[in-house]
C-alpha cells in the first residue's frame, strides 16, 4: 500500500530505484516529466543501503530566469561516487555556465526524500548563497530575503528553510531543503491520492504505489526548487 508521510530506507532505496526505471530513457516533452527524467542511482562504494539519486544540469549564470540545461550525464550508469566534469562537456555559450549537481537522499531523521545540491562556476568555485538565491534554480519569492551567508530561514521555524550540510553519503559540504515540513505534506497529498485511487478502484502494484510517491514528493519541492529543464 502507498506510505503515508514517510519511508522506511528499504522503501527510499526502493522507490528511487523504480521510479528511475519509469523515465528512464523518456523523451521530456513537458515541464512534468522534465523535473523527473535524468536521474540515475549512485551507490556507496563501501556501505550497502547508503544510496541516493543524483543528476548534474548545467545553467547559464546570465540567464537568470532560463530554464536549466539538459544534463550531460543523462543515461549514464554511475558505478562510483566520484563525479568529475569535463570543461569540454560544458555547453558552448558566451555566458559562463554553472554546474549544479543534486541528490535526493535519504533523511533518517524525517524518514523522508531530501533534496541536496551544489552549484559551481565554470572554474570550480561554489557559488555564495546570495548569487544561488539568483539562479534559475531557485524559484523566485519561494524562499525569504537573508542576510547571512549559510542559511534562509522563517521567523517562528525551528529549521531553516536551505541550509548547509555534509551530504548524508558522500560527506561533501553540500546545500539541502530542510525536510522538516515533508512529512505532514506527504500525509496529506498521499492520503488525497489514497482516496482517488479506491473510488476509482485503481489496483496498483507496490512499485507503482511508491513511484506515485515519489512524484508527489517532486511536486511537493517544485514548490521551492525549479527541476524542469
Amino acid at each position: 500500500m502507498l506510505p503515508s508521510s514517510s519511508l522506511t530506507r528499504s522503501q527510499f532505496e526502493q522507490a528511487c530505484k523504480a521510479f528511475i526505471s519509469k523515465y528512464h530513457g523518456q523523451v521530456s516533452t513537458d515541464l512534468l516529466s522534465k523535473r523527473l527524467t535524468g536521474w540515475t542511482w549512485v551507490e556507496h562504494s563501501t556501505f550497502p543501503g547508503l544510496g541516493f539519486m543524483s543528476r548534474t544540469r548545467f545553467v547559464s549564470r546570465d540567464e537568470q530566469h532560463s530554464a536549466l540545461g539538459e544534463s550531460a550525464d543523462d543515461g549514464e550508469d554511475y558505478s562510483s561516487l566520484s563525479m568529475e566534469h569535463d570543461d569540454a562537456a560544458l555547453p558552448h555559450s558566451t555566458h559562463e555556465a554553472l554546474v549544479i549537481t543534486q541528490s535526493v537522499v535519504f533523511s533518517a531523521t524525517f524518514r523522508v526524500p531530501a533534496f541536496y545540491f551544489t552549484i559551481h562556476d565554470a572554474k570550480g568555485s561554489p557559488l555564495p548563497l546570495d548569487e544561488i538565491l539568483q539562479t534559475p534554480m531557485i524559484i523566485r519569492g519561494a524562499l525569504p530575503e537573508t542576510n547571512t551567508s549559510f542559511s534562509v530561514s522563517v521567523a517562528d521555524s525551528p529549521f531553516p528553510l536551505l541550509s548547509q550540510g555534509d551530504h548524508p553519503t558522500l560527506g561533501t559540504p553540500s546545500w539541502f531543503i530542510h525536510p522538516c515540513e515533508t512529512p505532514s505534506a506527504m500525509a496529506e497529498l498521499s492520503a488525497e491520492l489514497k482516496g482517488s485511487a479506491m473510488a476509482e478502484d485503481a489496483v496498483w502494484s507496490e512499485d507503482e504505489w511508491l513511484i506515485r510517491w515519489m512524484e508527489i514528493w517532486f511536486m511537493v519541492l517544485g514548490n521551492v526548487v525549479r527541476l524542469d529543464s
